[in-house]
């Protein structure tokens, strides 16, 4: 990879994790509109009683496994799918290994991202002598970066592994293959009609937590690769709040 080909995969890298990461944060939104609806006793019996015996108790049944799948879809799209054009976690995760050259960037950025504060003239030293001390300040630094970032790429390239052989991203795969990409129908020589998604295994419990540990890889890899530092534990205390409030104003 040539020197100008290197610096526009490296734009494209930035690009997709900010782009992921906005994405990422609708998700977890989204994940915490649909949970209260599986793990809230207060707002389902709150809704069921608004709803019971009602006209509209018919397509309330629809809701849950509506926002389930459109939950599920999403991950599949933004963490799941290899397809080259994708901007997914696993694509991108392909991109930034195309190349030593791409990682050894982001270390280097990393590893000299305080350098801007080390600078200035040190009272009552002389110019050279002040010079001198702040290199050992950013020596020191970048010692203490390059370190951290090896120990949390180290984790991030186990969690990757790991992902990529959970069984609980195989069974989102398949749903989406088999229910959401397609309408796909029984071998020949069984029963003609639709593919039983029950035989997938897959539960909305599941699902939930898969979300949430993308999202921590998500946020990791963000700042390892942008500096940018988002704790997805505090985004998801917000989201629950605002997910829970409204049903519980939907259901009065």
């Amino acid at each position: 990879m040539n020197p100008e080909e290197l610096s526009q995969r490296i734009h494209q890298v930035e690009g997709f994790i900010r782009a992921l990461t906005q994405e990422c944060h609708i998700l977890d939104e989204r994940r915490h509109i649909l949970a209260p609806l599986l793990q809230n006793v207060e707002v389902q019996a709150a809704l069921k009683k608004k709803l019971d015996k009602t006209p509209g108790a018919g397509a309330w049944n629809h809701l849950v496994p509506l926002l389930g799948q459109d939950l599920l879809r999403d991950q599949a799209r933004l963490i799941l799918d290899d397809d080259k054009r994708s901007g997914s976690l696993s694509n991108l995760w392909r991109k930034i290994h195309a190349d030593p050259a791409i990682k050894h960037h982001f270390r280097d950025v990393y590893g000299h991202m305080f350098d801007d504060m080390n600078t200035g003239q040190i009272e009552g030293l002389s110019p050279e002598s002040s010079a001198a001390i702040m290199e050992q300040f950013k020596e020191q630094d970048r010692a203490t970066n390059y370190a951290q970032f090896d120990e949390r790429w180290e984790r991030l390239e186990a969690d990757m592994a790991a992902l990529k052989a959970d069984p609980v991203a195989g069974k989102i795969k398949t749903f989406r293959d088999k229910h959401h990409a397609h309408f796909e129908m029984q071998k020949l020589d069984e029963e003609p009609r639709a593919f039983d998604v029950n035989s997938i295994g897959l539960t909305f419990n599941e699902v939930l937590a898969f979300g949430d540990r993308c999202q921590a890889i998500v946020a990791e890899l963000g700042l390892l690769l942008t500096g940018t530092n988002w704790d997805p534990k505090q985004f998801a205390e917000g989201h629950a709040k605002q997910g829970t409030a409204m049903w519980m104003m939907l259901a009065n």
